[in-house]
Order: C-alpha cells, then structure tokens, then sequence
C-alpha cells in the first residue's frame, strides 16, 4: 500500500481524486478502480466529479465508489430486509429485559439499507468488542461498563443469538462477513481509501484483503486527526503499514496565525508520525474570549464547535432568542415543516399559477385551523382522497379542496405554528435571512465536524468530567480532537476559553 499522509487541508481527498482522473483519461474503466469512503455523501461526490468529466453513468460506470458497509452489502447479496432496523432493535432490548435503547439510536443509510446503530454504551461495547477484535473483556474495560461483567457477556450473546434467529445483520457484521470471505470481493486494478486512520482492526482486515485483490492500492488519512480510538480505530496500523509514503505539505484552508497554534498543540502527541506542513500566506487571526455571547456573527459560514453537545446548548438558546438560523445536529434551527409551510403559502400567494405537491398542501393544512375562515370543516379529509402525484393551485384549493383564507400573509393564515416559532420565523424573516437555504452557521461537536472547514470557527476549549478522565489515561488522544477542532478555520478562530482552566485545553 501506499500511504499519503495529509495534515489538514493539504487535500488528501483531492490527491486521490486527480489520481482517479489520471487513470480514466488514460482509459482504464471505471469498474476496474475501487473508491472507498467512510460516508456515503464522501463517497458519491468522488464518483459525481468523475462523472461530470467523463461523461459516464454513475450507477453503471461505478460500481465500487461506495463506503466499505455498501461493499459488503452489495457482494454479500444482502437486503434491506436483513439488515437490523429500529423494530428489531427495540425488540431485542425488550428481549433482554434492559434498556438498550437508551442514549439514542443513529440511522445509517447507504446504497440499499438503513441501519439502526445504538448509542447505548453496552451496545457501544458489544460493536468496540467485535471491531477491536479483541473480545469483550478489552470491550468492558475501555467503556467502564457499569454492570457486572458475566452480566455483560450474557447480553453479548443473547444479542448474537438473537440476530441469527431473526436472520439479521448490524452494521459491524457486515464487515465480519466481509472478512471472513475475502473471495466475494472483486479484483480490481487499483483501489483508493481515504481517512485510513479511521478504520478498526477489523475494518483493516477487509483493508488488505482488497489489497491483496488489486494491482496497486493508495491510502490517505492523517494519524494525527485520529480521533476514533475509542470507537476502535487502530492509528498505529496506518502508521506502521509497509510500503512508500509521501507527506502532503501545503495546506490550503489554514492560515499562519492558527497553524501556529496548532502545530504547537500537534507538538504534544507523543505517537505519532512527524511531518513537517506549511499554512496558507494569509495571516488570518485568532482571538480569546471568556464569554461566547459576546462573539458577534458577522459574514460568512461559522462552525462553533464544542468537545460536547450539551456545552452548546445555552449559546443556541441565545442565538434563537437573537434571531440567528443555524444548524445543530443536522437540522436548520427551524424546524422543516414550518419552513415548508411557509414556503407553500408564499409561493402560492405571490404567483396564481404554482402549483404544490399533495405531501405540501397537507403540510400546509397542517398548520392551519379548521373554520374562522381558513378552512372547510372536512378539507383535510378532502385532501385525503387526492391521488399521489396531483398538483394545487390556490385556485384548485380553494374550489375543491376546502381553502378559504383570503390574501393574508403566512404569520397570519398559519395560525397553528406555535407562536415560539412564528416569532422565530418572523425575526428571521425580518433580518433578510433565507430560511429556505442552508444555514452559515453550524453547532457541532469537534467529532461531527471531521473533515468540515469554515471562514470563522468558534471553539469551546471545556472539557466535560469524562473527557478530563480520559485526557489523564490518554492524552495523545485530547491533544489530536483539540487539533482537529483548531484546523477547521480557513480565516478566523476565535477560542472560548473555559471559566475554570483546570477544567479545559491549556492552549
């Protein structure tokens, strides 16, 4: 294998993508080269880019441009059916008599299955278990279980027993599978994965099967934003693989006054593979502050970024109080359906002949009440009966579908958005900020914002009790999530610094 290193911004992604180009122009077919991603989203963009080159179809032309999961499902012959979803998730935690569900379930959707993952730490436990390859005493140690551990290893096998008799997988078995029949997997002429730091032992057991299944294999990834150990990735086995590496140097989104700062964070990992990276010329700038609320969200896209949810939680009550659209946790601040709402309602009033789909005109009615002029008793129940792929007008509606509100504007005809939210709406509205786009401004975890980058970034340097225990068993481990937060800012880092300094990052 060969190995790029890639500190952050120095295009590792790119590297490879050009690699891909070089090897089409050249006439290799697509199908004989493999692009393996963690996300699909990572994933699909590198096939879309060659797409849009090379004039190919992306469903035919690309078979392997997928993440390792999509890999093992689409070779394994999987379906969708026999992947664990949320029912059966519930089931079995009802099954075995403990609540297993609790702490929230993630849906991880790719080419052809959803699958449900718990946050549940004894779930956590049985997936770092299978991952590490290390069984379930490492498992119940790293994750201080706080049940006895006989009482742990029963759940791991009734959970065992229980997928193969509903004859269902999980996420991880997928890779288990995929290992263990290094036969299904295509021979491919050269194969591509990026964010190799990331993968588990496991995951790098499929790794170099597809290795040993190709001509030449590349790898990219960065040992020093490794910050899944605790999920099961093994850094040291990127750093250590045999073969020739080249080391990425020029950064193209850092600038100098925050490479400063995190080359002299970087400079406290004391496992690693030194390299040597330059900034951007731009000085760009960073700032200390005591207090979030005094940071003022001017232009451009924010990342504010925290080591922990909940230490987010009162800056996004002041920025909805203040009037800012943001995203937290993958949604806008407001909440879909009111921005779908309001849109329907605009656009059909100020233009006589849009048209809405059924699933808008419900949501619509949805947020409007019944009499007192609105609507007809009954006109939900008329919609009801209206096939799937009609249109409506405002005329339509109004002649057949029970819509009597007259010209009003939406804070007015949707008078069953809750008044917090019309309010919301309203001020966002009145400040000229579009609620129909993405938002500049994202809250995220250090962990969530892998990989993103953003003008202005705003980092909480607290540190929550776990994370303080953690840092004292493995402080290689705080130093590369603290570098990774640091190096998502392409213009302006502003740190908040903690109220306690024995409770966050010496910077």
């Amino acid at each position: 294998m060969f190995r790029y290193f890639g500190p952050p911004g120095t295009g590792k992604t790119t590297t490879l993508l050009n690699q891909v180009d070089e090897l089409l122009s050249k006439g290799m077919s697509p199908n004989e080269i493999g692009y393996f991603a963690f996300t699909r989203k990572a994933a699909h963009e590198a096939r879309d880019r060659a797409v849009s080159r090379f004039n190919l179809d992306p469903e035919k032309d690309f078979m392997y441009f997928r993440t390792l999961h999509s890999l093992a499902f689409k070779v394994l012959g999987l379906t969708g059916a026999q992947i664990l979803g949320d029912k059966a998730l519930r089931g079995f935690s009802e099954e075995a008599g403990s609540d297993l569900c609790s702490g929230g379930a993630e849906r991880i959707s790719d080419d052809g299955f959803n699958v449900m993952k718990s946050n549940n730490p004894i779930m956590r436990a049985i997936d770092l278990a299978r991952n590490t390859l290390k069984g379930t005493g490492y498992a119940y140690n790293a994750m201080e279980l706080p049940i006895p551990f006989y009482e742990f290893e029963h759940l791991y096998k009734e959970y065992e027993r229980f997928k193969e008799f509903k004859g269902l997988k999980d996420f991880t078995d997928m890779m288990v599978d995929l290992s263990n029949n290094p036969g299904s997997i295509p021979f491919l002429k050269v194969v591509f994965l990026d964010e190799a730091q990331d993968l588990t032992p496991l995951q790098w057991k499929v790794a170099h099967h597809l290795s040993d299944r190709s001509d030449r294999m590349f790898v990219a990834g960065d040992d020093d934003q490794g910050i899944y150990r605790w999920a099961g990735a093994d850094i040291n086995h990127f750093v250590s693989l045999p073969g020739g590496s080249e080391v990425l140097s020029q950064s193209y989104r850092v600038p100098r006054s925050v490479h400063r700062v995190a080359d002299s964070i970087v400079g406290r990992i004391r496992n690693r593979q030194k390299k040597t990276w330059m900034p951007r010329q731009e000085e760009g700038s960073v700032e200390k502050t005591y207090d979030a609320n005094t940071v003022s969200f001017g232009d451009g896209e924010w990342l504010i970024l925290a080591q922990a949810n909940y230490m987010l939680d009162e800056l996004a009550d002041r920025m909805t109080s203040s009037g800012h659209y943001f995203e937290r946790k993958g949604s806008p601040s407001l909440k879909r359906t009111v921005r779908n709402a309001i849109s329907s309602w605009n656009h059909l009033q100020s233009s006589p002949g849009h048209e809405v789909s059924l699933s808008e005109a419900v949501n619509l009615y949805d947020h409007m009440s019944s009499g007192a002029g609105r609507l007809k008793r009954g006109a939900k129940k008329m919609l009801s009966g209206a096939d799937q792929e009609d249109l409506f007008t405002m005329e339509v509606l109004r002649l057949h579908f029970g819509l009597e509100t007259p010209a009003d504007t939406w804070d007015v005809a949707l008078d069953r958005i809750v008044d917090e939210d019309r309010a919301y709406a309203s001020a966002l509205l009145n400040r000229g900020i579009n609620i129909f786009e993405k938002p500049k401004i994202k809250l995220s975890t250090i962990h969530g914002a892998k990989g993103g980058e953003a003008d202005n970034v705003l980092l909480f340097t607290d540190l929550s009790g776990k994370a303080l225990k953690e840092m004292e068993k493995n402080p290689d481990d705080a130093h590369r999530v603290l570098y990774v937060g640091l190096t998502r800012a392409k213009q302006n880092l502003v740190l908040k610094m903690p109220e306690d300094s024995q409770r966050g990052w010496s910077i």
